[in-house]
């Protein structure tokens, strides 16, 4: 094998694996395994409050049930909640969330859609 051909080889491998890797960060629901968002206020997410700041963003399924799981980056906050996946006809072009105000004038997440995934969270209240 010339030095050409095993260059041209070990860069053929490499993109298969780099391709994988970038496949395997989406689910078979169209959507990233780990997110992160901010909160710039307090905010109510499946009936805990959790204070402003940074979050990791992941799932994980209860049978039929999906859930997101809310731990704060650098601190020790967390919140688990329901959700349903409601599928976009495309990959969305940025990441939204949505938020209600309860009585206690609370500030309550209610969805979100990261860019790059191909459904919208809305989360079970």
């Amino acid at each position: 094998m010339s030095h050409k051909s095993l260059i041209a080889a070990i860069l053929a491998v490499i993109t298969v694996f780099a391709c994988t890797a970038m496949l395997a960060e989406d689910n078979a629901m169209g959507i990233a395994e780990k997110q992160t968002i901010n909160f710039s206020a307090p905010t109510i997410v499946g009936g805990t409050l959790l204070p402003g700041g940074d979050y990791t963003v992941t799932h994980q399924m209860n049978g039929q049930t999906h859930v997101m799981i809310f731990k704060q980056i650098n601190g020790k906050a967390e919140a688990k909640a329901n959700c349903n996946l409601v599928p976009l006809t495309r990959k969305a072009e940025r990441s939204e969330q949505r938020y209600t105000v309860n009585a206690k004038n609370e500030r309550v997440l209610q969805e979100m859609t990261f860019a790059g995934d191909k459904a919208t969270h809305v989360l079970a209240q």
